[in-house]
């Protein structure tokens, strides 16, 4: 019998890469988007259904998840991939844009994890792959909210895992680098006054990131390697070159020294050691519109 992963928000990007994925590999996928309009995103791959769902509605997700189960009979999986991306300076958010930024990368991820674990307890089996960034091991300037609400999804996870195990229940984080997909088209942009005052900081610190990233598939690669890891263990896959990069730059300098040198990068000084041991992301074109 053929296993079953849920996979939320693949309307586009790295969630399609990971629809894909898994269909190739015979699983049945049960696909969700947010717009009706996207329903027919996957009608070109078998064992694939595509179902609407907003992961913001926390209401409704038991009964998602209840319907999500209907489609195969059980479920196996859950991929969190859904999720959005606020960028500015804190000054310059709105508390509105941080309340939204955390609820649906955060909070909403919550929710449908919550309504899958009962299926996944009373089985004693499952897999669930919360979807984080790099950005999650290090605060990056003018994505510090985005970066929160992924830095807590990654200690969110380690925590559940702890608590799953016992049931053969496990949680793991995916941590991708730079992804070539459109996300940096769909940013919600910081709307408070203060924009202003940090404007030159953020073009300059936007002028030396390299307009590359990974292919999505790099990073589907690994959430479908999490998912099928029979190692009941490990919590975080970094995926792609300068994500996997960090926890080795991390041994080699120790916390503080990595510190030291990631803001010395962030700055615009980094050193050779720094460029040495943390490669840049992949050498896909990325669509920037910041």
């Amino acid at each position: 019998m053929s296993k079953t992963v849920v996979v939320t928000g693949t309307a586009t990007g790295l969630g399609r890469a990971t629809v894909a994925r898994f269909a190739a590999e015979g699983w049945n996928v049960v696909a969700t988007v947010r717009k009706e309009g996207d329903l027919q995103a996957h009608a070109d791959l078998p064992g694939v259904r595509t179902l609407s769902l907003d992961v913001d509605d926390e209401a409704g997700a038991e009964a998602f998840a209840q319907l999500a189960i209907e489609q195969f009979g059980q479920v196996d999986a859950l991929v969190n991939n859904a999720g959005n991306y606020v960028m500015g300076p804190v000054e310059a958010l709105t508390m509105d844009q941080i309340h939204r930024q955390f609820q649906t990368n955060t909070f909403s991820l919550i929710a449908i994890t919550k309504a899958f674990l009962p299926h996944f307890r009373e089985r004693r089996s499952g897999a669930v792959v919360n979807i984080a960034s790099l950005t999650a091991d290090q605060g990056y300037p003018f994505s510090a909210v985005y970066a929160a609400s992924k830095a807590a999804v990654l200690t969110l996870s380690e925590g559940l895992s702890l608590e799953m195990a016992p049931f053969g229940v496990t949680v793991r984080t995916v941590l991708p680098g730079q992804t070539a997909t459109r996300i940096f088209t769909k940013i919600e942009n910081a709307e408070g006054g203060a924009l202003e005052y940090y404007r030159a900081d953020i073009d300059r610190f936007f002028a030396t990131n390299t307009p590359t990233g990974s292919d999505p598939s790099v990073i589907a690669d690994v959430i479908y390697q999490a998912t099928v890891d029979t190692d009941p263990v490990p919590v975080r896959y970094y995926a792609a070159p300068d994500s996997t990069a960090i926890p080795r730059a991390k041994q080699i300098l120790g916390q503080d020294g990595y510190w030291r040198e990631f803001r010395e990068f962030v700055y615009g000084r980094p050193s050779q050691l720094w460029k040495t041991l943390t490669p840049g992301p992949g050498d896909k074109v990325v669509d920037w519109d910041l």
